[in-house]
């Protein structure tokens, strides 16, 4: 039975059970996990529509909630707060939907990049370094990838489990008349009865635990992918420096020009794929972070500014908490990853194709290497909006930002 089950798990969470699965692999068993693409959700794609009704039903409630209590600045902070975290997870599942083609382009060129690294064919020759490296470096970004995965899915089914219980433990410790919701939800099916109110919990936590899982898939797939990238680029810089050998040797050579010849189309090809992975990545994630962003600078003012102007139970703290943690832990992992793509893809002079022992090839292909250069000048970077680049001084940057707006509204309200 055991067995069982840990074959189940690791069907649907690929780091569950295998000691180091592949970045595409685990990319695309995350994202079938929310049943949004019909051929390829892992038979649950009807189960899926079941609980994507009952996650935007609750959303459309809770708007309706901030516009009722909208006088009541206590129940709309709390609303706010809630309906943020929701918002942000019906935008990141359009995302995943709408540009399904362009996801399964990113996961193609990532098991096709490694595919050719780990089994394609290789050139060397007897006076010159073998590539022994490629592996292990390889290995090296996967197990950085499912070390993170593990965390954050453990981070996030602890978002889940407070996100469930927190107001049920707040109702049996104060005893109050009202029954307890999950989600600060407008609920009309209370009026029926008991059994109505069975219904709406039962919809606001398939909910609840629905809203979780989306927001796992795509900040696992995106950070993922960053991952991959500067990984792959740290590896391209390796190999580039490596693309005319150690120089011992300044008698020309036709095998090691050759030799040279053939790294440096590898080289081209593999940037080339790596740049069309960020352009697709990019155009993505631009659109979605640039919102997320702002929200995410609302949501910590308004959870600051109900820290230090109301008195709160020991479970709404907790629950205050989690919020912030939980989006501060999302904005950082994003701005640090995103950060790690443009340093890992910026080749300053004697890295990557600038420390190639030029002099050690013959003129021709010294040319190839100057012109493979100027193509890799240029560092690549993920955006979020217009005009926001995805790096650590922009999470420093939102962090100001959102300590202004808490001390402005502090002062005003006082």
């Amino acid at each position: 039975m055991k067995q069982l089950i840990i074959t189940i798990l690791s069907r649907y969470i690929p780091v569950w059970h295998h000691q180091n699965p592949a970045i595409a692999t685990v990319v695309q068993r995350v994202i079938w996990n929310t049943g949004v693409w019909h051929h390829q959700s892992l038979r649950l794609h009807w189960f899926a529509k079941f609980t994507i009704v009952c996650f935007l039903s609750t959303s459309i409630t809770q708007i309706v909630t901030l516009v009722i209590e909208r006088h009541d600045s206590t129940r709309m902070f709390e609303t706010f707060s809630v309906l943020s975290f929701c918002f942000m997870g019906t935008l990141k599942l359009f995302n995943l939907y709408t540009n399904r083609k362009r996801w399964i382009f990113i996961i193609s060129q990532v098991k096709l990049l490694e595919e050719e690294q780990l089994h394609g064919k290789r050139y060397h020759c007897d006076f010159d370094i073998e590539e022994d490296y490629v592996e292990e470096m390889i290995v090296t970004y996967t197990k950085k990838n499912t070390f993170l995965t593990s965390i954050l899915l453990k981070i996030y089914s602890m978002t889940a489990v407070i996100f469930i219980a927190t107001p049920i433990l707040e109702y049996v410790v104060t005893a109050d008349a009202r029954y307890p919701h999950i989600l600060p939800c407008w609920v009309p099916l209370e009026h029926v009865g008991f059994i109505g109110y069975v219904v709406t919990i039962i919809l606001e936590a398939v909910a609840a635990i629905y809203c979780v899982v989306v927001h796992t898939a795509f900040d696992c797939a995106s950070v993922g992918i960053m991952i991959f990238i500067s990984g792959q680029f740290a590896l391209l810089r390796r190999r580039t420096e490596d693309i005319a050998g150690r120089g011992k040797y300044y008698m020309p050579s036709t095998n090691r020009d050759a030799r040279a010849h053939l790294r440096i189309i590898q080289s081209y090809s593999t940037h080339n794929a790596l740049c069309s992975v960020i352009k697709e990545l990019d155009f993505s994630l631009r659109g979605i972070l640039g919102v997320y962003f702002l929200i995410s600078t609302l949501t910590v003012c308004s959870v600051a500014v109900r820290l230090s102007t109301e008195t709160l139970s020991f479970m709404q703290l907790v629950s205050l908490l989690q919020y912030m943690c939980g989006i501060l832990t999302q904005l950082f992992l994003f701005c640090r990853y995103g950060d790690a793509v443009f340093h890992e893809s910026s080749f300053n002079m004697g890295e990557g194709p600038f420390g190639a022992a030029w002099w050690a090839l013959q003129p021709r292909v010294r040319r190839e290497l100057a012109m493979l250069g100027a193509g890799m000048v240029h560092p690549r970077s993920l955006h979020a909006g217009p005009f926001n680049k995805l790096d650590l001084p922009t999470f420093v940057q939102i962090v100001r930002a959102a300590y202004s707006s808490y001390a402005v509204l502090g002062q005003t309200s006082k």
